[in-house]
């Protein structure tokens, strides 16, 4: 039956009848999901045409549903879930929670202890980003990213916000320092926003702020339109200038020149953008370790692979009870990745001891890289221009290219081995570039030299602060069907395969284990496995354990507030010619408006016959 409270809420003014929203709501709880649902309409209706709604109309019933009715509690069932994992952790599972003075849910931050362990061994350099909305409450969902061994995505924690404003930031960043024990990290890449340079700046002062390089150049044909229009050769003297310098000096020069050329000394944005060089120009990033990562990229990534778990209608709780499965997700990537290294031939694009070394040295995804500066390598020529007591300088370059346009790299050696490139690949990458890799041929060496061995990227990486350890998801339902649950022991049981198949001995130890545990499965299906974890729990809790808490007591925790920001724009951002055009008469082919600030893709004309 559906209760009062449901059967008020539907009788609300909508499209859609009352007794219709009651149909779906029944519908939905006998597990017909939106599609089935609007089939079953269609023909209770005599056909779709005659329904007058679609599947999202659906969708959005059942959303309004569950937050008037159903999910009322939803923040406080969402810090018992936080508490659950905390006491399911042994108190190594963090959370902080920020109300206002109406007790609405302002903040929220975990990190689970995996996320913990993995920024234990990788979190020299994290990415930043807070444009991810989907859920509930629009809030700004803050994803902590880094990188591990295989070059792969990893999380260092979550964070739901209620606005993107610097008191938001400051909380966050304050909360999830202290999650990772104060260690700051060494690099942090966020897009070029006031509210978070000031957070990062008073509370990560010692760590190094860079831009999203791909947001400021989204912003070169919008700022500078009419330098791109008026000048042909503004285009390549800019990038001349911002991507090709080699050395401080030299970009200094080419800025100095580029801007006396075209007059720019008082465009207000370039000025801007000067005064802040060293957060996102490549001769000055690539002076600071970032793993090679020069884009807020790996964050957005992130955000699409939630969208596996999450929606535009997730609560608090579903968000934080999918968390774990992130995780869980995350975790047996990487042991795949982990499976393919240690057992996969590695294939050589030479016969030299140089490849062989780092072929035994790097992850399978690492050494794919040095083989790509390795490759090409062989493409230029090393030569000594200068020896003194203190250092030779060598020159490398590409014979192919003629000599006018050749880029000459610089070499630096020492008299204790220490080699710099002008290019600064191993700074700011932990991997040699194709100029030093050359400069180790000419030289005859056999093995890539230890101080030019990064250890985040070899087969060890990740035992630097320990290895991750699996744990299994303790909430949620994502062991609840078969598959989940084949899946998962499929890849748990994939490494202990290969360290079995390493001798005859474990081989014979590891089979003798397996069928002796077969058959207790077998002759126990059900009810003899549930007493045996019931045993190993009541093991876990004895001597008098109590459930690990917080130490703030909120009561009558209330939902969130729904976000009124809306965030940064993921659009092209278009050229001065293209915003000339609209100026200049634009006609909309769908509804013939002249001079209208709109098109035929996005004719609210067209777009209100579509609804």
């Amino acid at each position: 039956m559906i209760s009062k409270d449901e059967v008020h809420f539907m009788q609300r003014p909508r499209n859609i009848t009352p007794v219709i929203r009651q149909l779906i709501v029944t519908l939905n709880r006998s597990g017909i999901g939106p599609s089935k649902t609007l089939n079953v309409l269609g023909e209770l209706t005599g056909g779709l045409d005659n329904i007058g709604f679609g599947s999202q109309d659906v969708r959005n019933v059942l959303r309004d549903i569950r937050h008037y009715v159903f999910d009322s509690t939803d923040a406080s069932e969402g810090l018992a879930l936080l508490r659950e994992l905390k006491c399911n952790s042994q108190g190594e599972f963090f959370y902080k929670v920020d109300v206002d003075e109406e007790n609405h849910v302002r903040a929220m931050l975990w990190v689970d202890p995996r996320s913990l362990n993995a920024y234990q061994n990788f979190g020299d350099v994290v990415v930043f980003d807070s444009t991810y909305r989907t859920n509930r409450y629009c809030m700004p969902f803050v994803p902590f990213t880094g990188v591990n061994y295989h070059y792969q995505s990893i999380l260092f924690g979550f964070a739901l916000i209620r606005d993107e404003t610097e008191k938001s930031y400051l909380w966050v960043f304050k909360n999830w320092l202290e999650a990772i024990g104060n260690k700051a990290p060494q690099t942090i890449i966020t897009d070029q926003d006031i509210a978070i340079g000031n957070a990062i700046a008073e509370v990560l002062p010692n760590t190094n702020h860079l831009f999203c390089t791909w947001h400021i150049s989204t912003k070169f044909a919008e700022k500078l339109s009419h330098l791109y229009a008026n000048h042909d050769h503004f285009k390549e003297d800019f990038n001349s200038c911002i991507y090709k310098s080699l050395t401080v000096a030299q970009f200094e020069d080419r800025w100095e020149a580029l801007v006396e050329k075209y007059d720019l000394m008082n465009h207000y944005w370039l000025k801007d953008m000067y005064s802040v060089r060293h957060k996102w120009v490549r001769v000055y990033t690539k002076l600071h370790f970032t793993t090679g990562i020069t884009t807020t990229s790996r964050s957005e990534s992130m955000n699409s692979f939630f969208d596996e778990f999450v929606n535009a209608s997730t609560g608090l709780k579903e968000f934080i009870e999918n968390s774990p499965k992130a995780l869980e997700k995350q975790y047996l990537r990487e042991r795949e990745a982990d499976y393919q290294t240690k057992n996969k031939e590695r294939s050589k694009i030479t016969s030299s001891s140089l490849e062989n070394h780092a072929a035994s040295t790097y992850t399978k995804e690492m050494f794919r890289r040095f083989q790509h500066e390795l490759k090409e390598s062989g493409a230029y020529v090393v030569i000594e221009k200068e020896s003194n007591a203190i250092y030779k300088h060598y020159e490398a370059y590409k014979t192919t290219v003629q000599e006018e346009y050749r880029k000459y790299y610089a070499l630096f050696v020492t008299e204790n081995g220490t080699i710099t490139c002008v290019c600064r690949k191993f700074e700011s990458s932990g991997m040699l570039c194709r100029h030093i890799i050359r400069y180790l041929y000419k030289m005859q060496w056999t093995e890539i030299p230890k101080q030019y061995i990064t250890l985040r990227w070899t087969v060890e990486g990740n035992k630097r602060m320990g290895a991750v350890q699996h744990k299994r998801p303790n909430i949620g339902t994502f062991l609840e069907s078969q598959h989940a649950r084949y899946s998962t022991l499929c890849k748990a049981f994939q490494d202990l395969a290969a360290r079995g198949s390493y001798s005859m001995a474990r081989y014979n130890y590891l089979m003798g284990v397996i069928e002796k545990e077969s058959d207790f499965i077998e002759n126990f299906p059900n009810e003899g496995l549930k007493k045996r974890a019931r045993d190993e729990d009541d093991d876990a809790h004895e001597d008098g354990d109590q459930p690990y808490d917080d130490d703030e007591n909120f009561n009558d925790l209330k939902n969130p507030i729904l976000s009124q920001t809306k965030g940064r724009q993921k659009e092209r951002v278009k050229s001065g010619i293209e915003r000339g055009k609209a100026k200049k008469g634009q006609k909309c082919n769908f509804c013939g408006a002249i001079d209208a600030q709109h098109d035929s893709r996005n004719c609210p004309t067209k777009l209100a016959t579509k609804s």
